[in-house]
């Protein structure tokens, strides 16, 4: 079955090592790999992954047109660049014309590493040019381990679907990771793309995940890892052991993203 992974993680060479530690000391978990180009190419190999979405963050708006940079000069049919973005960029139209131009397919936003809801005004500016150009891909619930303050609600990313109805958004861990009530009140059946990563069963047990799956849609499933901090195979292997149609499987395996993305 062909594999698009939707959700993952790495760094520049001479940043990676450092980046990993630190990542892998706040969740305390152990990397699946070590957070290179190099390795996540190694990881797909070895899972069977044809292609990567690269999902990178800037907790400084300082860090946002570098970032960018990187991501268009290592992007490549396997390795498919999202950019960042922060709330105080700014010039968000601008940076946001520019990453179209140079092949850029989307937005990662991590609201509760860079200090916002999703529905903060500041924001505004950046979902109006990203409308009907870029994907933007949010972080969606809590965190691995405890945070102090959890921003990314599901009922916030709500609120910027209803008011960006044409914004290609997807909230990351099924809507929005152990705050599953907020998910079926506020996110069942609109618009809005689920990722599976890190939804292991022990946060979100199979009858659940099926539940939330059937009222969303497998046409509104992509499939991800959040490699480093999680593994590719696990998710396969639970995808696949889901009672879903073989369809199903590769809508979330591949077909749904390779719409989202126009490939």
């Amino acid at each position: 079955m062909r594999v698009i992974d939707c959700h993952t993680h790495c760094f520049p060479d001479a940043v990676a090592e450092k980046a990993v530690a630190s990542l892998t000391s706040a969740y305390q978990l152990t990397p699946s790999f070590d957070g290179t180009i190099k390795g996540l190419l190694g990881q797909m190999d070895a899972a069977g992954i044809e292609a990567s979405i690269i999902l990178p963050v800037a907790t400084k708006p300082s860090q946002v047109q570098s970032i960018n940079d990187w991501v268009r000069d290592v992007q490549n049919e396997r390795l498919i660049g999202f950019g960042a973005m922060h709330p105080d960029f700014p010039r968000p139209h601008e940076e946001i014309m520019r990453m179209e131009q140079v092949g850029i397919r989307g937005i990662k936003l991590h609201p509760n590493w860079q200090g916002f809801r999703p529905d903060d005004e500041r924001m505004m500016p950046v979902y109006e040019a990203a409308e009907g150009r870029l994907v933007i891909y949010c972080h969606a619930g809590e965190e691995i381990d405890v945070w102090p303050e959890i921003l990314a609600t599901p009922e916030a990313i709500g609120n910027v679907h209803r008011s960006f109805p044409g914004l290609k958004l997807v909230a990351a861990h099924m809507g929005g990771y152990r705050m599953w009530e907020q998910v079926e009140e506020h996110l069942l059946g609109t618009g809005v793309y689920f990722d599976m990563s890190y939804c292991y069963p022990k946060d979100l047990p199979d009858d659940r995940f099926m539940a939330i799956l059937r009222a969303q849609g497998a046409d509104k499933i992509l499939f991800g890892s959040d490699s480093p901090c999680g593994h590719p195979v696990p998710q396969l292997e639970r995808l696949l052991s889901l009672p879903l149609t073989d369809e199903e499987k590769e809508l979330i395996a591949w077909k749904n993203a390779a719409r989202l993305l126009g490939r």
